[in-house]
């Protein structure tokens, strides 16, 4: 009879994106709540910030949303604030993504940026800039983790042998079910996405320019 195999089924490691870990512009601003209640101007900022960071995610929802009409109906007293709520939304939005699919989100960034800047032509060059720059860094990682992969198969096989010593059966392990491999990916992924991070950072700055904070 031959002896069971033990595979190991459940992965130890497992790629999380940053847009995960970052909380919404909206969460963020209800937790500053508190700290404006006692002034009216600014619950009043608040209030109209909240207005604006709400109106991308409306965008999100409902393609036949008028974002211009949207803009035209705030008041003229309130108008800074909420553009300037729309805008911290683009900002939040603007992170390294983790598949192909994320950079959908670019277009309705870019209709917004469309609307707080005057130079569109020039919103359109950034922001298929940033669509490269976002297919290269998806690129980069693929081939950091295949790379990774190759090199650390001997130490697979090295540590699926010891394993099978150990309980006495075979062992399949595969390199995302080894916690030595997950931590040598975990820290060539934080260096990897700090790079990319630094340039994205100068290119929300830009932006920022452009939308005119």
């Amino acid at each position: 009879m031959e002896r069971a195999v033990l595979l190991l089924r459940e992965p130890l490691f497992q790629y999380t994106s940053p847009m995960a870990e970052i909380k919404s512009a909206l969460e963020i601003a209800l937790e500053k709540t508190r700290d404006i209640q006692g002034d009216p101007e600014a619950v009043r900022k608040h209030e109209a910030k909240n207005e604006g960071r709400k109106m991308l995610a409306t965008l999100r929802r409902d393609p036949d949303f008028q974002l211009k009409k949207a803009l035209k109906a705030v008041p003229r007293d309130r108008t800074g604030w909420v553009k300037e709520g729309l805008f911290e939304a683009v900002r939040s939005n603007l992170v390294l993504p983790q598949e192909e699919a994320d950079l959908a989100r670019l277009e309705e960034l870019a209709v917004v940026m469309k609307e707080l800047s005057r130079d569109r032509a020039m919103v359109d060059a950034i922001l298929q800039q940033v669509r490269d720059f976002f297919s290269r860094y998806l690129q980069d990682r693929d081939r950091l983790i295949e790379g990774l992969t190759e090199q650390y198969e001997p130490r697979r096989k090295q540590r699926e042998q010891q394993l099978s010593q150990q309980y006495g059966r075979p062992v399949k392990l595969e390199a995302s079910q080894d916690p030595e491999f997950a931590k040598l990916l975990q820290d060539h992924l934080g260096r990897l996405q700090e790079q990319y991070q630094h340039a994205l950072v100068e290119v929300e700055s830009h932006l920022r320019g452009m939308a005119g904070f």
